[in-house]
């Protein structure tokens, strides 16, 4: 019995962004007693503005497709993330106000928040051939498919269309062989 599902595009949650200006495809989401602990979506920005505020949460942001963006991040301080190519990525506070602006027309980006309190999330871009390991220890553990891609998942050849998440739900060894996306491991706070 395969230790994995693969969640393709059309089975993610469209959802409103929280500030109205757009939408976001849900594809995990996690709450606990205290609210909202992790959520990993993708997006489509296509015009300039300000991001929604999700303050308590740390955002890892990573660019899918298009030109770029550039992120302008004030809150106690002021810091900037560019991303100019595919699988760029960009970590700041959900609390800053976050300025975006395109370079050259709308991006998909891919969205990873957790719960600055007790929640991590390591998040890598990854191109074949590479190894991933995954273990029990986390709450999510994931691998976002930005092209159609080949994985040996336990020696098993495991074909992905793009824009598909595979999530695994316990110890594996995979091997990417064909393709690109991002690793995606959340876990309680170190």
């Amino acid at each position: 019995m395969p230790n994995f599902i693969i969640i393709e595009q059309s089975q993610f949650l469209r959802m409103p962004w929280k500030n109205g200006l757009g939408e976001t495809l849900e594809i995990q989401r996690y709450e606990d007693k205290s609210g909202l602990r992790f959520r990993i979506s993708q997006a489509s920005v296509v015009e300039n503005g300000v991001f929604s505020d999700f303050s308590g949460l740390h955002r890892t942001l990573v660019l899918l497709s298009g030109e770029g963006m550039a992120l302008e991040h004030t809150n106690s301080s002021k810091s900037s993330h560019i991303l100019n190519k595919l699988l760029d990525i960009a970590r700041f506070s959900g609390g800053d106000k976050t300025y975006a602006k395109l370079k050259s027309g709308k991006i998909e980006d891919l969205n990873i928040m957790v719960r600055d309190t007790d929640t991590q999330a390591t998040v890598q871009a990854c191109t074949a051939p590479c190894s991933l390991s995954f273990s029990n220890n986390t709450l999510f553990n994931g691998f976002y498919v930005c092209e159609d891609s080949l994985l040996e998942v336990e020696d098993e050849a495991v074909a992905i269309k793009a824009h598909s998440v595979i999530v695994f739900s316990q110890n594996a060894n995979v091997r990417l062989t064909k393709g690109n996306g991002v690793f995606i491991s959340i876990s309680e706070l170190d």
